[in-house]
């Protein structure tokens, strides 16, 4: 016990520092970064701290509820700050005054909540009475609640961030925000699982102890890939234009808007949508691979959030889809008519990733391109 909380305090050292002395000089002058780094910083500092006394003081070897009590004071706290660093780079810095600040209430509560209950309990520290433990159980349902209360907010927002990226980008991006969705996982498993465990006995406190190194790790990890890749940038882009879509959906005018109603087009908006989607499909304008939904827009010579709103009144769930099924549908017929032509060529024409080619295909047909061609 006492090596694996030395490691822990040696693993939190070395992540704050990196993150404090080996970020990039972009990364240190943004300023939605450069909060969300000092955030991350935080929460690791305070898991440190909470490994450190337990180091020192020992607590285990006096009761599992003198340990708990440390438990809860650093985790309650770590925990947020944690959840604010995920808040804040989802939301770009937008945080409310609310999402800001629960955790610092919320950490209050659980303090003099704890204080109260030993002050107040009439044994040394070493003999607390079932009222402190009784104590630490609601401060553990508390600690769940507000978990859960971020992780529903980091959710929904992945879900719209996600949303966006699929109406500005070609092809699927899943990659951008894989690690968020590692960070919200292992988030909701603290939530379940801190509160249960932290009540346990020694070796089952080290197995998920090692399981919850290995998540904070990989999610500090992903979260500095995130910074120094070019991931984060791609984000930010793809959410200006969805921003700058819905200034001009806004600019509409009056008589537009009763006609077009509720997001929608005009019938004769739609006619005219169509005729310049067509005349972009027939020129190829689709095959160029790295096509984003505002270079098409300007390329048919149509405002994007028209482009937009066609295309979900089409059927399809967003540009990325769309445009992948239009280039399925000249890749079959590239493979009918060219049955000589490589995996490799198909790909490269019709402006697909070589790499995902096969997999994509497979996905929208159920065969793979020389299946396909053989059933010709």
């Amino acid at each position: 016990m006492k090596e694996m909380q030395f490691s822990a305090v040696v693993m939190m050292v070395m992540m704050c520092s990196a993150l404090i002395v080996l970020m990039p000089g972009e990364v240190k002058r943004d300023k939605v970064i450069n909060r969300s780094r000092w955030l991350m910083v935080g929460a690791l500092g305070l898991i440190g701290a909470q490994f450190l006394v337990q180091y020192v003081t020992q607590l285990r070897t006096m009761g599992i509820t003198q340990a708990v009590l440390v438990n809860l004071a650093f985790f309650v706290p770590a925990s947020s700050l944690m959840n604010l660093t995920i808040l804040n780079l989802q939301r770009q810095g937008r945080l409310s005054r609310f999402e800001r600040w629960v955790w610092a209430g919320v950490t209050l509560v659980v303090f003099a909540c704890l204080a109260i209950a030993v002050a107040t309990d009439g044994h040394p520290i070493a003999q607390l009475s079932e009222r402190v433990l009784l104590t630490e159980i609601c401060m553990s349902v508390l600690y769940a609640v507000i978990q859960i209360y971020y992780c529903v907010l980091q959710f929904r927002e992945l879900q719209r961030m996600q949303a966006v990226i699929e109406n500005y980008y070609d092809r699927e991006r899943q990659g951008l925000t894989q690690w968020m969705k590692h960070a919200i996982g292992v988030n909701g498993l603290l939530a379940v699982f801190v509160p249960l465990l932290i009540f346990g006995p020694n070796i089952i406190i080290v197995i998920f102890s090692l399981c919850f190194f290995w998540g904070i790790f990989m999610m500090w990890f992903c979260f500095v890939r995130y910074f120094t890749s070019n991931a984060m940038w791609r984000v930010r882009e793809a959410e200006e234009s969805e921003r700058e879509e819905a200034g001009d959906r806004s600019r509409q005018t009056g008589d537009e808007r009763r006609e077009a109603g509720d997001g929608g087009l005009s019938p004769v908006m739609m006619q005219n949508v169509s005729q310049a989607v067509e005349r972009w499909l027939a020129s190829g304008g689709h095959l160029k691979a790295g096509t984003t939904s505002p270079m098409a827009a300007e390329a048919m010579k149509i405002p994007r959030y028209q482009l937009t709103a066609w295309v979900k009144a089409s059927g399809h769930q967003s540009f990325t889809k769309w445009i992948i099924a239009q280039r399925i549908e000249e890749a079959k017929r590239v493979l009918t008519e060219h049955s000589d032509w490589t995996n490799e060529a198909v790909a490269d024409h019709c402006g697909f990733n070589r790499t995902h080619f096969q997999k994509i295909f497979k996905q929208a047909t159920g065969m793979a391109p020389s299946e396909y061609v053989g059933g010709k």
